[in-house]
């Protein structure tokens, strides 16, 4: 059976054509997970004339043993915001000091992750606004769900999911996270996001911040006031 898209920017633009309703609101911000959703965002953001940039997710660590294991305390967000499992800490009994090292630690880390794929100026803030969440597909919704809960934290006010490809269960459960949730092929049955695509690549930092570039360019800039950095 033929993939439904030859590449992620006719994905893109297929997507863009299921959003008429976003097209040239001023409350609108694309947001991509990297790397593949940017070329799919990039098109989304072309087309409703709307500011593009990422969300990035970065799991808060903590190492544990012997034996060496690491668990997930929470996760930090670009756009700033900080999500912790609040059950997992009670469990650890972790010192304030303990917590506040993994935090630290983890900032870091999405630091370097932004810092490598996104030209320096400040992110928009999201206070208010309609987010639309790119990727290129999902097979569970578990980083699209994760991005939602800290774009919430980061003020944004309504959160459409976009995804070219995806499976039923993914599409079920991002029901609950988001308020619309647009995808273009639900292929029965689900393989992978790859076998979405007639070619799939990876893409590279260098690919990103060349696209968030070009849009900012032609959308006059990265607009909106400033959040702090991660």
């Amino acid at each position: 059976m033929d993939a439904p898209f030859r590449h992620r920017t006719e994905a893109g633009e297929t997507l863009a054509r299921s959003l008429p309703h976003l097209a040239g609101r001023e409350d609108v911000t694309v947001l991509a997970l990297p790397h593949g959703g940017v070329p799919v965002a990039f098109e989304i953001a072309r087309a409703l004339r709307a500011p593009l940039d990422l969300a990035v997710v970065q799991p808060v660590l903590h190492a544990m043993g012997p034996p060496r294991r690491e668990v997930t305390l929470g996760w930090l967000g670009s756009p700033a915001a900080l999500q912790l499992h609040d059950a997992t800490l009670n469990a650890l009994g972790l010192s304030d000091e303990a917590l506040g090292q993994a935090i630290s630690r983890a900032r870091r880390q999405l630091r370097q992750r932004v810092r490598a794929m996104r030209p320096g100026a400040p992110m928009a803030s999201l206070e208010g606004r309609r987010v639309v969440v790119v990727d290129d597909g999902t097979v569970a919704g578990v980083a699209l769900r994760r991005a939602a809960g800290l774009l919430r934290r980061a003020g944004a006010r309504a959160l459409v999911a976009a995804v070219p490809v995806a499976s039923e269960e993914a599409l079920h459960l991002l029901d609950g996270a988001f308020e619309e949730v647009v995808c273009c092929s639900r292929p029965e049955p689900f393989v992978s996001v790859p076998g979405g695509y007639g070619s799939y690549r990876d893409v590279s930092d260098a690919e990103v911040r060349a696209l968030l570039t070009r849009a900012w360019d032609s959308h006059g800039g990265n607009l909106g006031s400033s959040i702090p950095s991660p």
